[in-house]
C-alpha cells in the first residue's frame, strides 16, 4: 500500500467519519486506579473491606473466633475475587477497543475503495 496521509481522507460535511470518543476520550481511564483496588466513588462493585490486622501470636489460634488460618483464608478469597472482577473489567475494555478498531478498519477500507 502506498503512503497515505490523513489529509487524503478528508470527507465532505455530513460524512459518517466522526467517531464518538471511546471510554470518555481516555482508553486508559480504568488504569488510573490506585494500586490497592477500585476507585472511590465509582465502578461496578463496592470497595472491598480491609482485612483486620492480626492480634496476638501463633500460640493461641483457637481463641478469639476462627483464628489466624480463617482470617488468612478469608483474605486470600477476597483477593481472588477482586482479581476476578479486575480480569472481567479488562476483558470488557479489550472487547470495546477491538470493536472500535474494527469499525475504523471498515471505514478506512471503504474510503480507500471510494478513492480508487
Amino acid at each position: 500500500m502506498a503512503g497515505v496521509s490523513f489529509e487524503e481522507f478528508s470527507a465532505p460535511p455530513g460524512a459518517e467519519l466522526a467517531l464518538e470518543p471511546l471510554f470518555g476520550g481516555n482508553i486508559l481511564e480504568s488504569e488510573g486506579e490506585p494500586e490497592g483496588g477500585l476507585p472511590e466513588g465509582g465502578g461496578g462493585a463496592p470497595p472491598l473491606p480491609q482485612p483486620r490486622p492480626r492480634r496476638g501470636g501463633m500460640g493461641r489460634g483457637g481463641e478469639g473466633g476462627e483464628g489466624p488460618e480463617g482470617a488468612e483464608l478469608r483474605r486470600r478469597r477476597m483477593k481472588v475475587q477482586a482479581l476476578g472482577r479486575r480480569c472481567r473489567e479488562i476483558r470488557q475494555v479489550n472487547e470495546r477497543a477491538l470493536q472500535r478498531l474494527r469499525q475504523v478498519q471498515r471505514l478506512t477500507r471503504r474510503l480507500q475503495r471510494e478513492r480508487r
